[in-house]
């Protein structure tokens, strides 16, 4: 085993999705590879990985646990990311 093996493994972000989004991403889990960073940046990568849901994405409310998070909040790995997508009336 290489030191250099366990450094450079890629961390993943699991994030549940719902309603419209999960169609458009083609299931309730999205993972996109996670160097560390804010919802800002999870909200790209998962855009660039699912370019169909970038337009909802754009109006969809974060949250971790249960509490809705800003663009700015920074994510672990680790943490119970969800996204909301916007919730039409009528």
């Amino acid at each position: 085993m290489h030191s250099s093996d366990h450094a450079h493994r890629a961390t993943t972000l699991r994030i549940a999705v719902f309603a419209g989004m999960a169609e458009l991403v083609g299931g309730r889990i999205v993972e996109v590879p996670w160097p560390g960073g804010t919802v800002a940046d999870a909200r790209r990568l998962v855009a660039e990985h699912h370019p169909a849901a970038a337009t909802m994405l754009a109006r969809s409310a974060f949250a971790v646990g249960s509490r809705y998070v800003g663009d700015g909040e920074p994510l672990a790995a680790d943490d119970d990311v969800a996204i909301i997508p916007p919730v039409s009336g009528g």
